[in-house]
Formats: C-alpha cells, structure tokens, sequence
C-alpha cells in the first residue's frame, strides 16, 4: 500500500510538472516567434530607410540575446551583429519568398531562427535573424530547484501518506482478525470496537457486529429452546416414571390407585404427544425454502370448517363470524387452517371468564386479506407482547390457565413469514388479546 500510494504520488507529480513545462514552454517559443517577427519589422524598417554605409549602426541596436545578418543573393553577409557566429549559421538552401521561422539547437542552445526577403532602397537582399529564448531558460533556472524541492517534498508525504493510509487499514484488519479470534476461543459475545461510522473500514465492522449479533440471538435462542424443551419433556417423563414406579411396587393390586395412575399417564403422553408434533411443526415451518401454490382457497369456508370443529367440543365457547364476501387467498388451505386453530386455542385457554367469546373478522384492505381473531381473555402485558411469538414463552399469569408449552405463536410467527405476510398483537391487559393478520393478495 505505502509503495503503490508512493509510486502513484511521484507519477502523478512528474506527469503535472512535464504538462505543466510542455504548455510553458509552448507560449515561450509562441512568444519569442512573435517578438523575432517584430525585430525583423523593426530593422526592415530602418534599412528601408538608411544608405548601405549606415547598415553596419546596427551592430549598436539594443538586440542582447539577438543576432542579425543581412546577406547578398550569393550568400555573401552584407551585415552582422556578430562575427563570431557566422559560421554557425542556418541559411536556407533556396532564397525565402516568404518570412520564414522555425526553433533549431544551434550549438547546445534553442534559438528562433528567421529568414525572410529584404526589399531596400539599395536594392533586394535578404535578412537572418537568430534569437535566443532567453526567458524559457531564465524559467528554467527559476524552476528548476522548485521542481525539486517540491518532488522531495511529495517524497516524502507520499511516503508518511502511504505509511498512515496502510498502518490504518492494517490496525483495523488486525482489529476484526482479533475480535474473530475471540469469537473462535471465547464465545460469540465480541464485537469490534467501532470509532467512526462514516468509515468504510468501521463500517465492515458494524456490518461485522450486526451478523454476530444475529448469531448470539440465534445460539441463545437454541440454547434457551433446548432448555425449554429439556424441562417441558422432562415433567410429563418423571410424572409417568413416578406412577409407572408406583404400580410396578404396589399400585396395580390397587384398582382405584390404578385407574387414577392410568389416566395421569394417559393424559401426560398426550402431553408428550402434543409437544412433539408442536416441535415437528415448528421445525417444518423454520425448513421451508418455497412453496407452490396450485389455487387460491376460500377463506371464509376454512374458517367456518374450523369454528364447527370447536362448536362441538365445547358449549361454553361462542364464536362470532358473519362473513360478508368472498375472500380468496393464495395459501395452502392446511397452512391457514393451523393458523385459525392456534389463534382460537389460544384465545380459549388464556380466558379466565365463565363464558369464552371469540370475535373473527375477515375483510379486504389495501390490495392485502386481513384476518382478525378478538377474544375477551385475560390480555397481555405491553411489555410481554413482542416475547409471546418467541419459543416456550409464557407470561407467569398464564400458567395457571393451561398446560400448554408456547409453541403455538412461534408456530403462527413462522407460517405468516412463509407467505410474507404480516403478524400483530393487540391487547389490553384483562380485558381482551386481538390477533391480526395481514396477507397479499
């Protein structure tokens, strides 16, 4: 990282200061064309005027840095301001017709050089003009310990800028190299330690944070059902092993003893049963990747076929539904069945009143079936609401009601997620628990 920021810094320097002498030295040359185009305007001008005897004055012209020579048809110099370079000099092969400028090395320096026809009093001549371009290499000499001083410079915090830059990326790598390692040997309750949130390398980790925050809700939560199932298995066991002991000493000559130890067992491994098929579906539900849905069912009839079922078990349960049109939804019909089921069964076994009354309303609204199942039971606590769908949860006031296990809303919660659909609890504590469910349509 500290190379390639270092080697980028000095390319990107070299490349800005050669652009930078290409169009400097570009406007120079431009410039000393024009002003050599302007020399030569000015001695035509006093050649034009002056007797071949006074050609030589202009030896004494203010031209520092320019050398003028006025040659004969033959090539032979008529004038020169300098004698000493006139065997350096860059005459054209043919006679010019025109002004004609160009940019040679003459020696080891760059001059402007102009050859161009000469009209005088004394007849038709020619005249060479040699220019040095004195103000690129003033420039030159001015920048040059710039540039370098400044590419030292860029050296330098192209390698502090590459040294910081990397030593940061690899503090925060080592950082959540740590945390993992912590993970690995102390538990998933680490977190890397996020110090800006608008960082892209602290933002890895809170995404880092977020995913193990997933995994310790996850493990807690199969650590909690394990527990849960352990104990919820463990009651109705130890009841039948207690009778079963009971009988094999004495209780099966007892035949009151025996009907009673009996029906216990009897009822505890329908308990058992039960939790068993609840786990299975709860399982079921959490393994579904897909479903496919061959037609939309009617609502309204499932849930009649469901109210008649519970009419008949009890006479102390009155439940309320007058369907008003046809509502059809793209579920499998067992799937809602299960739904209905758990949501009156719950509204039946949390009522602490003489008579249970369950209220269903099915409508549509905003292109989505809402299901609302209302009892008149013993409510749930604010704070108790968002645990009810959680597995083997049950508010300490229930427990005296039922003896069911809290599978049954975790079971709800998953089978409403497989359709996409919404799940909300509405209650006020002794008074009334409403279950309302939201689908697309």
């Amino acid at each position: 990282m500290s190379i390639i920021t270092f080697l980028s810094m000095i390319f990107i320097a070299t490349i800005t200061y050669l652009v930078q002498f290409f169009i400097v030295k570009f406007w120079i040359v431009d410039y000393e064309k024009h002003n050599t185009e302007d020399i030569y305007k000015q001695i035509t001008t006093f050649l034009s005027y002056n007797d071949i005897e006074y050609w030589g004055s202009l030896k004494y012209f203010d031209l520092d840095g320019t050398d003028i020579f006025v040659y004969d048809v033959n090539k032979n110099i008529i004038v020169a301001t300098d004698d000493d370079v006139m065997d350096e000099l860059y005459l054209l092969n043919d006679l010019p017709h025109k002004i004609e400028i160009s940019v040679r090395y003459i020696g080891d320096e760059e001059k402007v050089i102009l050859n161009a026809p000469l009209a005088t009093k004394e007849g038709n001549y020619y005249i060479y003009i040699e220019k040095e371009i004195e103000i690129y290499e003033d420039f030159l000499e001015w920048l040059l310990p710039v540039v370098i001083l400044s590419i030292i410079i860029i050296t330098i915090m192209s390698l502090l800028a590459g040294m910081y830059i990397s030593r940061k990326f690899v503090n925060k790598l080592k950082a959540l190299k740590v945390t993992m390692e912590k993970v690995r040997d102390r538990g998933v309750s680490n977190r890397v330690k996020i110090t800006n949130k608008s960082d892209e390398f602290d933002k890895i980790g809170i995404l880092f944070n977020s995913m193990m925050d997933e995994v310790e809700k996850s493990f807690n939560q199969q650590k909690q059902f394990v527990q849960d199932a352990s104990h919820e298995l463990r009651t109705p066991l130890t009841i039948l092993k207690g009778h079963l002991q009971m009988l094999n000493r004495w209780g099966k000559n007892d035949k009151e003893t025996l009907d009673k130890s009996l029906k216990i067992a009897s009822e505890e491994l329908e308990r058992l049963i039960k939790l068993v098929n609840d786990l299975l579906s709860l399982n079921k539900m959490e393994s579904y990747k897909s479903l496919d849905i061959v037609e939309d069912i009617d609502v309204n009839e499932v849930i009649e076929s469901v109210i008649y079922g519970f009419n008949i078990l009890s006479e102390d349960i009155t439940i309320e539904f007058t369907p008003k049109n046809k509502v059809y939804l793209g579920v499998l019909r067992e799937h809602l069945k299960q739904l209905i089921i758990i949501f009156i069964d719950n509204g039946i076994k949390y009522c602490d009143k003489k008579h249970k009354h369950i209220y269903i309303n099915v409508y549509e609204m905003n292109q989505e079936v809402v299901i609302s199942i209302r009892d008149n039971g013993i409510g749930i606590k604010q704070e108790d609401i968002g645990k009810v769908t959680d597995k083997f949860y049950r508010v300490d006031e229930s427990r005296k009601y039922n003896n069911s296990f809290g599978i049954g809303l975790s079971i709800a919660s998953q089978l409403v997620k497989l359709y996409k659909g919404n799940l909300q609890i509405f209650s006020e504590y002794g008074e009334f628990t409403e279950v309302r469910v939201s689908f697309r349509k």
